[in-house]
């Protein structure tokens, strides 16, 4: 008949492995292990590959005041709202309907005051391009389909990126 001693002869009658460690000491020095590994793993850099590129942004600003669209001018920068990064400077605008009546400063002319107007805005600015994460414009992702709100110097308004293109050289 075979007895505890003559099965496991690699652990003696105190429980430990070759006389020198117990079983239960060794599971817990393998956990602590493990997790230092684990730890070092997440804590290390990755190994992205990340590109600074000139990113267009083509933002969608639908059924806005006319007077509003007016002071949103060529040149200015736009502000994301939440996060408060530059979203890019403004390249290129267009405004639909494009026949609009004029408004003199301080007039009152109640048909022009509610007429509202459809704008596309073209921002350009250089952003960090990462594969698995996407496009970075400061610290915050940007993707197609988002609606923010915006600001300029001197205006505010809700807008949703249509399109994201990044510039070829």
């Amino acid at each position: 008949m075979k007895t505890r001693e003559d099965t496991l002869h690699w652990v003696d009658r105190k429980g430990r492995i070759g006389g020198i460690i117990h079983w239960l000491d060794l599971l817990l020095l393998l956990a602590v292990v493990m997790l230092m590994i684990r730890t070092i793993i997440v804590s290390w850099p990755r190994f992205d590959r990340k590109e600074q590129k000139d990113i267009r942004l083509e933002i969608l600003v639908l059924g806005f005041s006319t007077d509003l669209a007016e002071s949103i001018a060529i040149g200015q920068w736009v502000k994301d709202q939440a996060s408060g990064e530059f979203m890019g400077k403004i390249i290129q605008k267009e405004a639909f309907p494009t026949q609009v009546k004029a408004r003199g400063f301080g007039e009152l002319n109640k048909p022009a005051l509610f007429e509202k107007q459809d704008l596309i805005l073209v921002l350009e600015r250089s952003g960090r391009i990462n594969e698995r994460e996407g496009i970075f414009l400061g610290k915050e992702t940007i993707r197609s389909g988002q609606e923010r709100l915006f600001h300029t110097l001197y205006t505010e308004f809700p807008g949703k990126i249509s399109r994201i293109s990044v510039v070829r050289e």
